[in-house]
């Protein structure tokens, strides 16, 4: 009896409690209340919590712009770089490596093509959207002495025959009868010439291996010459390695061009010279040229007039880098001296956005620019865009400059 009437009261006590609560009107929910200003670590962004309540769903990762160079490094000391969430402004910094012996540091930028042909556009066309990574790009070509430090001792296996590479197949030699040293000229730091465009690949990977840096380039070596120069041979580019290779066309005509495309140099007519703005794009001889080039008409003493165009009989030939005076970027040699290959194959140059172009997909001929010594002033710009050769030619003006990405 006592059981079954304590059974009946808990019962009526809990539908009591239940009707009491629900009679009652509901609490309103809880609006949580943040801080105006970010908290910020290495990974999210978010605004805290003032009420007193742990709340985490508003943590969002950084978004972040451009990266911004704070310290340009060079060969003595290491650069910065920083970048900048642009939600929170939360900032990030990181190291560029120094530049290695004989580089420069060349930031790279988003050029929008001309609007006019003023500056006679090369490959920044009008209505052409081209955005460059940062890459280091050596002040000189690449001399004799170094392509010699470098080959000496390299084979290259043909069909399974090993064959070892002409350490300096150069034709600009002092004992030549055709060429000769200048007056108080250094022979070992001539450019190199005579080399086809798989030598030069090939000298950017083994200078790669020996300073313990990625190859750029597979290569799978089909033939070569008697001069031992690499004629034939598949390639394939290995883009996201930190090694040497040879600069893209887009990277050669904007380091030529001084880097800036807001400065004056942008529109200079050689790489680091504005040129005779008397005379025509396409004149033959342009005293401009005469500061930071050697030509045509200026390669015996280094003044426009004193060369005639008939003076192979006497001798003469490239000069030792880095005499002529060099462009913003101390680069020297752009324009003139010798031609300098690129990667590109030859293609024609299309109105649309492109992140690092490498040319065009397929075709016979390779990209190379800035003129030479045996060629007259207008192939000495930096919007000339020459392209005649196929990557198995060989010329005693025809050498190249290495670059590296900046990663």
């Amino acid at each position: 009896m006592k059981k079954s009437f304590l059974i009946i009261l808990f019962m009526f006590l809990s539908l009591s409690f239940v009707i009491f609560t629900s009679c009652k009107d509901p609490e309103p929910p809880h609006e949580h209340t943040y801080s105006d200003s970010w908290t910020k670590d290495a990974t999210y962004h978010w605004h805290a919590s003032t009420c007193g309540h742990e709340v985490t769903e508003g943590k969002a990762a950084h978004t972040f712009g451009e990266w911004e160079i704070t310290k340009e490094p060079t060969e003595e000391a290491e650069g910065s770089k920083g970048r900048t969430c642009t939600v929170c402004g939360y900032k990030v910094t990181e190291a560029i490596a120094k530049n290695a012996k004989g580089f420069v540091f060349i930031k790279g930028d988003t050029i929008i093509g001309a609007e006019n042909a003023n500056n006679y556009e090369g490959v920044f066309i009008e209505c052409r959207t081209v955005t460059l990574s940062d890459f280091y790009m050596g002040k000189y070509e690449v001399t004799q002495e170094e392509y010699a430090s470098v080959m000496a001792g390299q084979k290259v296996s043909v069909n399974g025959t090993e064959i070892l590479l002409n350490s300096n197949p150069s034709r600009c030699k002092a004992d030549s009868t055709n060429y000769v040293l200048f007056k108080d000229e250094i022979q070992e730091r001539r450019p190199v010439e005579a080399v086809t465009w798989y030598d030069a690949l090939l000298y950017c990977n083994f200078l790669s291996e020996r300073e313990n840096f990625e190859r750029c380039y597979d290569i799978t070596v089909k033939s070569v010459n008697k001069y031992n120069n690499v004629t034939s041979a598949t390639v394939k580019f290995n883009k996201t390695a930190n090694g040497y290779r040879l600069p893209t066309e887009a990277e050669w005509e904007f380091a030529a061009r001084g880097g800036n495309q807001n400065s004056y140099e942008w529109n200079y007519l050689f790489s680091g010279a504005p040129g005779d703005t008397s005379k025509d794009f396409d004149i033959p001889n342009n005293e401009g040229l005469d500061v930071v080039g050697w030509y045509l008409y200026n390669n015996i003493e280094g003044k426009t007039g004193t060369t005639e165009e008939g003076y192979l009989s006497e001798g003469t030939g490239t000069h030792q880098v880095g005499l002529k005076k060099p462009n913003s970027l101390m680069l020297y040699d752009m324009s003139g001296n010798v031609w300098e290959w690129c990667w590109d194959i030859y293609g024609e140059i299309n109105s649309v956005s492109e992140e690092n172009p490498l040319g065009a997909e397929s075709g016979n001929y390779r990209m190379y620019r800035g003129g030479s010594w045996y060629d007259d002033a207008s192939y000495a710009s930096v919007c000339d865009r020459s392209s005649y050769y196929k990557p198995s030619f060989t010329a005693d003006n025809l050498g190249f400059r290495v670059v590296r990405s900046a990663k």
